[in-house]
């Protein structure tokens, strides 16, 4: 769903009841997490994928402050009454009757087509691979399995603000495409694939061109098989959130 009308229906919904549990985490959470918590760009929450704790202590400081090296943002704004009746809701979701359907095929050979589909070049697990596109060192645990299929086969669906593609042509004809890292009113800052980053004046660009498809390539035409055995394998990726750098904070980011 378009981001625009998903914003609008969470709105409409909202409205019944601002003061609600349920209205607070439609109008927060809903567009990362679903409107029924199952999942998408964040985190699912009926299964309580949440390394950091689970206690209504620990749901409370992740909400009020984000957590570090992920797109969780912090949402201080939210205390007393309506964060205890966000966490109040965020527990009655686990009876929803809804829950991720467990993954199934063959880890070991997902993992032999992620290397031959050469994921490593943009991907990292671990301390493996590249900052180049999101870190995987924890997807299995921070994505539901139909989110991360989507973005495997259609990745121009939902492309993360932190991974918003440009392409840019240099004064002397030199087009290099990135993603963005910072940008202001004068300069922009690209990482490159290559692992290097390059810092622009837009007045010495000829153009500069934002993305409206992800920079990584779909696999719609992966075989059926070898697409199950990708997902089994991503979703044994469950490393805490400790291991995974921001990549604001890699090398020549400061």
């Amino acid at each position: 769903m378009h981001r625009a009308l998903l914003l609008l229906f969470v709105s409409v919904l909202s409205a019944q009841d601002p003061n609600s549990g349920k209205a607070i985490f439609r109008s927060n959470c809903a567009f990362c997490h679903g409107v029924t918590g199952v999942g998408g760009r964040g985190p699912s929450l009926i299964t309580a994928k949440i390394s950091q704790g689970t206690s209504d202590a620990d749901l409370k400081t992740i909400i009020r402050k984000g957590i570090a090296g992920t797109s969780m943002p912090a949402f201080d704004n939210l205390e007393g009454d309506d964060l205890d009746r966000l966490v109040a809701d965020i527990r009655s979701l686990a009876g929803s009757g809804v829950s991720d359907t467990p993954v199934t095929g063959d880890a070991k050979h997902g993992a032999e087509v992620y290397a031959r589909s050469a994921c490593g070049a943009c991907h990292r697990v671990g301390n493996a691979g590249s900052d180049y596109g999101p870190a995987l060192t924890r997807i299995g645990g921070a994505r539901s399995s139909e989110y991360i299929r989507q973005s495997i086969v259609e990745p121009s669906a939902d492309i993360p603000p932190d991974y918003e593609g440009v392409t840019i042509v240099t004064a002397q004809g030199q087009k290099l495409t990135g993603v963005r890292v910072n940008e202001d009113t004068f300069s922009i800052q690209l990482r490159l694939q290559n692992g290097r980053f390059g810092l622009f004046k837009k007045s010495d660009l000829k153009s500069v061109t934002y993305e409206k498809k992800s920079l990584m390539p779909s696999y719609e035409e992966m075989a059926a098989t070898d697409l199950q055995d990708l997902l089994a394998y991503l979703d044994t990726l469950r490393g805490s959130v400790a291991a995974i750098d921001d990549a604001t904070r890699a090398k020549g980011i400061h």
